[in-house]
């Protein structure tokens, strides 16, 4: 079965992205915002509780200290699937209902199991294809990137499905979702200078966790406004959305 090609410019979906956001981005922020501190926000505490510090022997003979987090790293493996479905249903949801539920994020939770599954296939995926230079990485990535939308409207399939028409989805696809994510970089790069300034004061402890999550609040709305704009994407990639041209 063929797939269909999205044919709507990046300006586009991005306008349709900002006007279904439309009085709600503070809400929504809320949600986006909850994602972003149960990911790298918990992250940062346990590398700061529970990190170690090896030192590396670098080919030159001198050696170089590295902190290593065990606990994030299991973390990260434990509850990203969890997070990642959440996330999609809470947009999802909201862009076809209007309906504002924070709690979806962690509806990934209470079918742990199927989206465990899936974050692990998704993630050896795209390690095994970065072998081979990199780049043939982030193609992969771009391939399977519909893979929890797809598991979020359709929580009975396997995480072998989801993968494959993803994958069947993004023939086609996957350069103009690059250059949607593309599109970004501007707003990435404003969003950043709060954290860049802040840097050069160099805080530690857990106020400079706090600091950074507050210096981060501008790049979560842009994280919002992207996260949105890619669910319009999904909506016309499995053809959900149907955008009717005026010809008059």
């Amino acid at each position: 079965m063929n797939n269909r090609i999205v044919l709507e410019p990046a300006f586009k979906i991005r306008e349709m992205a900002r006007r279904a956001l439309a009085d709600n981005w503070q809400k929504m922020f809320v949600g986006m915002f909850i994602y972003f501190f149960m990911s790298a926000g918990i992250m940062s505490l346990l590398n700061y509780f529970f990190s170690s510090v090896r030192r590396i022997l670098l080919p030159t003979g001198v050696y170089m200290s590295v902190n290593v987090g065990y606990a994030s790293w299991l973390y990260e493996l434990a509850v990203s699937g969890a997070l990642m479905y959440g996330l999609a249903l809470f947009f999802l949801s909201f862009f076809r209902t209007k309906k504002i539920d924070c709690g979806t994020i962690f509806d990934g939770f209470s079918v742990f199991g199927k989206t465990f599954t899936l974050y692990l296939l998704f993630s050896v995926k795209i390690f095994l294809w970065s072998l081979l230079f990199g780049i043939p990485g982030i193609i992969a990535a771009f391939r399977y990137s519909q893979a929890f939308y797809l598991q979020a409207d359709h929580i009975d399939w396997s995480a072998t499905q989801c993968i494959e028409e993803s994958k069947r989805l993004m023939v086609g696809n996957k350069g103009k979702l690059f250059y949607l994510n593309l599109t970004f970089i501007g707003w990435y790069f404003l969003a950043s200078m709060a954290d860049v300034i802040f840097e050069i004061f160099d805080f530690n402890g857990l106020f400079g966790i706090l600091i950074g999550l507050i210096t981060a609040i501008p790049v979560v709305v842009v994280d919002l406004y992207r996260a949105m704009s890619q669910t319009v994407f999904y909506e016309l990639v499995t053809e959900n959305l149907v955008v009717l041209e005026n010809n008059r």
